[in-house]
């Protein structure tokens, strides 16, 4: 049984809107799709590189985003964050700094918000570990706010991931999760060592998934190490997919997916 961190979904208030947005960024929309309750659209990079965002538009969603103290920042990696935060700037973006070059770390970072207010942070590293120096935008990480960095870990790696770093920086202590062989994407947790509070989804973080080749196997290892259910396993023909949900220590909805040979 082996899982692997795929997309994350975050609700916007216009998905043309943030469509653009991450366009301006370098990202491609791959695909739209519409469910009973929502628009949803997917951002990466067109040549696959990297995780994927996904956008969802709820219809019943009315007046801003309430973002609660969930989601602390996504990522997206670059070759080049002059020319990429250059472009947002002249598309009207707001900027939350410009790129420095950082002296713990061999990367270069600049901050922006997009239409919504989500954090976006740009990354280029020097160089990248892949030794890719062409592709001009990829989405990375994600980063969540934890309330037991401890006992989150311990709920990810219940479902197949693997911690692969630990780092603290002030006020936070992170950690990345993701697929012990380099498989799919990485969630990165952070805990804050100073006011802790009860995680807030607010409106803003919908769900994050994680993908298996054994959706019912991994749905009751979580309900035997004692987690929350939010629905069993289901196939969804219209997808050749079978789905389930679970809950993580502070309550984010994780959804366990399997695909189907076609």
């Amino acid at each position: 049984m082996e899982a692997w961190a795929g997309q994350y979904c975050i609700n916007v208030t216009d998905l043309d809107r943030t469509v653009a947005f991450y366009e301006t960024l370098g990202l491609t929309n791959t695909s739209r799709t519409e469910i009973p309750d929502a628009f949803e659209a997917i951002m990466e990079d067109a040549g696959l590189k990297g995780g994927k965002i996904q956008l969802a538009q709820q219809k019943e969603q009315t007046g801003p985003i309430d973002h609660g103290n969930a989601i602390w920042k996504l990522y997206v990696n670059t070759n080049d964050i002059e020319g990429q935060y250059q472009a947002a700037i002249d598309g009207g973006y707001q900027s939350e700094s410009p790129p420095v070059r950082m002296e713990q770390w061999p990367v270069t970072v600049g901050f922006l918000r997009d239409p919504d207010g989500y954090l976006v942070e740009l990354v280029q590293r020097h160089p990248w570990t892949d030794g890719d120096d062409r592709t001009f935008a990829w989405v990375g990480q994600y980063c969540i706010y934890v309330s037991d960095m401890a006992q989150t870990i311990k709920f990810y790696e219940t479902l197949g991931l693997t911690c692969t770093s630990q780092t603290d920086i002030p006020k936070v202590k992170e950690a990345i999760l993701e697929n012990g062989n380099g498989k799919g994407g990485k969630i990165q947790l952070a805990q804050k060592l100073e006011g802790p509070a009860p995680i807030d989804m607010g409106t803003a973080m919908w769900k994050l998934y994680l993908h298996t080749d054994d959706c019912e196997g991994l749905h009751q290892a979580a309900l035997d190490a004692g987690y929350g259910e939010m629905m069993q396993p289901m196939k969804l023909e219209r997808w050749n997919t079978t789905i389930s949900f679970v809950l993580d220590p502070d309550g984010y909805q994780v959804e366990l997916v399997q695909r189907h040979p076609d």
